[in-house]
């Protein structure tokens, strides 16, 4: 499995990325590498939580994987925490 790394794009191709991300529709679906960057994370670690069963839903058409915006900004939310005593 090949998966596309952002790590050689240039840094104002990733924030125009970033920023299309943040001002599309909450229906539009995105790669895994969007994703990723926005999440600050890398598309091997989006993989790892796909086989593990996280909470962040995806669809597979084929060979892709998309992201549909509102489910990455509630899985982002869900993971927002106020202390870290939450976790004990």
């Amino acid at each position: 499995m090949a998966l596309k790394n952002l790590d050689s794009v240039a840094e104002c191709k990733k924030q125009q990325l970033l920023e299309s991300f943040i001002a599309a529709p909450n229906d539009q679906n995105f790669g895994q590498e969007v994703v990723a960057l926005y999440l600050g994370c890398s598309p091997w670690t989006l993989a790892r939580m796909r086989c593990d069963g996280s909470e962040l839903p995806y669809t597979k058409i084929g060979r892709r994987i998309a992201y549909k915006k509102r489910d990455v900004l509630a899985y982002e939310k869900s993971r927002t925490t106020t202390c870290t005593a939450q976790y004990a």
